[in-house]
């Protein structure tokens, strides 16, 4: 049995720098975590946790700037420990986790609708060139999210008042399709938005969500559980049906055809992410025109801004999550500074701000 993980890390703890708290079960994970981020002269590990509760307990204590998270830990589980560090000592949360069944994948997505910011996947030790691959980008994905401001409790803030915020867009009757591009903390956003729109929504939805290869199935799984529409992954050909949402797969291009089907292409393309957001606006906006919807919501990066310019160029209608309620207001930020978005809404209020597009007698929950 191994001893409680809950410590202070054994080096002397850096002036500058960012600090983290590592919490999983297993010992070995533990320390490999830590020596694989202080390979980074800019990373401290400065404490390490067995479990959920000690993790809350250490994070109140050392408040670091980041904390890598286990989703299943005895006592106390990862997604418990995340409400809690969100709700009292609020901390940038990275899910580490084994993608080894659909059970790990979903708990992942889980967490991330409790607050975690974004979610990777443990490193393979099996493979050298893998391994040291995959924990370049954990270092500067650590770096990155560190900055990231956080909220207290944001289950608590994501409540809409009906009617709040609706007079920003026009409404048109005409919408066929929503487009969505979503990164870091997109799956909190498309809980709430999906949740907010009705079982027999009228239109299509499509959505290119940026996660870590092998989570797209939990998140669709825990989609499924949290809103009344049907969330599917995208299949080469399937339609596309009113009321149901499809989240492009991993490692490959999601497009909508001329025939309003959809055609998965690995193809290369600009930008680091595949699949990709640009991708999938682009092609709404031939296929769809004035009959698209975008939405772009928090993220890091720009993927998706031209896309959602094609959109709105070929006549369709374009909304972006606020600043104020984005995790990360950069994709935001970028189809903005295009002049491609006609309306910024807070988070709570985009689910009433889509269905207010369509007829009342079509949106009722």
């Amino acid at each position: 049995m191994e001893s409680s993980g809950i410590t202070s890390a054994s080096a002397p703890k850096r002036a500058t720098g960012v600090r983290v708290l590592v919490a999983d079960d297993s010992a070995t994970v533990r320390l490999m975590l830590r020596r694989v981020l202080e390979a980074d002269p800019d990373i401290s590990v400065v404490g390490m946790a067995a479990n959920g509760r000690e993790a809350v307990q250490q994070a109140a204590l050392l408040k670091p700037d980041l904390v890598t998270m286990d989703v299943e830990m005895p006592v106390m589980d990862g997604i418990m420990a995340i409400e809690q560090i969100m709700a009292y000592t609020p901390v940038p949360i990275l899910v580490v986790s084994s993608v080894v069944s659909i059970t790990h994948s979903a708990n992942a997505a889980r967490a991330l609708g409790a607050g975690a910011v974004d979610v990777f996947s443990k490193p393979d030790t099996s493979s050298q060139k893998g391994f040291e691959a995959a924990t370049a980008v954990l270092r500067s994905k650590v770096k990155q999210l560190s900055r990231v401001r956080v909220i207290t409790h944001p289950r608590g803030r994501l409540t809409r008042q009906p009617g709040e915020g609706l007079a920003q867009v026009s409404r048109a009757a005409s919408i066929k399709l929503v487009a969505i591009a979503s990164s870091t903390g997109g799956p909190q956003a498309l809980q709430v938005i999906l949740s907010d729109l009705p079982r027999e929504f009228p239109a299509g939805i499509v959505a290119v969500q940026h996660i870590a290869e092998g989570f797209t199935d939990g998140l669709v799984e825990w989609l499924n559980g949290n809103c009344r529409l049907k969330v599917k992954k995208g299949v080469h050909g399937d339609s596309i049906m009113p009321g149901e949402v499809i989240i492009a797969p991993d490692a490959i291009h999601m497009t909508v055809t001329l025939e309003r089907r959809i055609a998965l292409v690995d193809k290369q393309a600009p930008g680091p992410h595949k699949p990709s957001a640009d991708v999938l606006l682009e092609s709404v906006a031939r296929s769809y025109g004035p009959g698209a919807l975008g939405l772009i919501l928090t993220g890091m990066g720009s993927d998706g801004a031209k896309g959602m310019r094609a959109i709105y160029e070929r006549g369709g209608h374009t909304l972006a999550q606020d600043e104020k309620t984005s995790v990360i207001f950069g994709m935001a930020q970028e189809a903005i500074k295009l002049n491609a978005v006609e309306g910024v809404v807070p988070l709570p209020e985009i689910g009433g701000t889509i269905c207010s597009f369509f007829s009342d007698d079509h949106v009722q929950p």
